[in-house]
């Protein structure tokens, strides 16, 4: 049913395929894009035209308002994910966002990327959908709200646009586990979004990767429009 409503919501225009999920989980994954499509890989050392994320404390939280600047993209995908965790989840606490890029992009202390307002470090969900904003003491795999995260990771890969999403292993463990436990995933499907460390190749397989320091946010980075 909730990838029923990401697939009319998102992909309405998007031709049916042969998924259980519907086309959203094809348009998600990176490598499956068809010629003439619009999204590419992004600049990396530069932000032109960037966008500050504009205040909306219903929806999400700003920790660094300076370090908050995207690509026009970037800011839809944060505005779209919130709205719908919003509305799925009406007793989650609004998303914390971390650092996307400074004005004008380039390096970001603290950060190897972050620098063309395509990186969006957005934190988990901890203790019955809490969101913590700052350094989290208590941040254990076991604490993680795994149905709100998992919802989090559905919504932001209904957008189309997402290349890759990094967490920490033993979080994206116990998320896998949790999708193929309740339904949610077939085998198959847990194994295109969550490939396991010793198979992934990740220029051409799934979408979610380890990243070491990754236990308190994921780090989401987008595709950019073809212009």
């Amino acid at each position: 049913m909730l990838a029923a409503l990401l697939t009319v919501a998102a992909l309405s225009s998007a031709p049916t395929q042969a998924q259980p999920l519907g086309p959203w989980l094809d348009t998600a994954l990176p490598g499956d894009e068809e010629p003439g499509d619009e999204l590419v890989a992004c600049p990396e050392n530069h932000l032109r035209g960037g966008i500050q994320l504009p205040k909306a404390p219903d929806l999400y939280r700003i920790w660094f308002p300076e370090r908050a600047w995207g690509r026009p993209e970037a800011i839809e995908v944060i505005s779209r994910a919130a709205e719908e965790m919003a509305w799925l989840v009406p007793h989650a606490d609004p998303l914390v966002i971390g650092d996307i890029s400074t004005r004008t992009g380039g390096m970001l202390q603290g950060h190897r990327s972050h620098r063309a307002g395509t990186d969006i470090d957005i934190s988990l969900y901890w203790d019955d959908a809490r969101s913590i904003v700052g350094d989290y003491p208590g941040a254990r795999p076991s604490r993680m709200d795994l149905e709100t995260n998992w919802l989090l990771i559905e919504s932001l890969l209904g957008s189309g646009t997402i290349d890759r999403i990094l967490l920490d292993q033993r979080n994206i463990d116990l998320i896998k586990a949790y999708t193929i436990e309740t339904g949610k995933l077939s085998e198959d499907e847990a194994e295109r979004i969550f490939p396991e460390p010793s198979t992934r190749n990740r220029a051409a397989t799934g979408v979610v990767h380890h990243a070491p320091r990754h236990h308190e946010h994921m780090h989401v980075r987008i595709l950019c429009r073809a212009g």
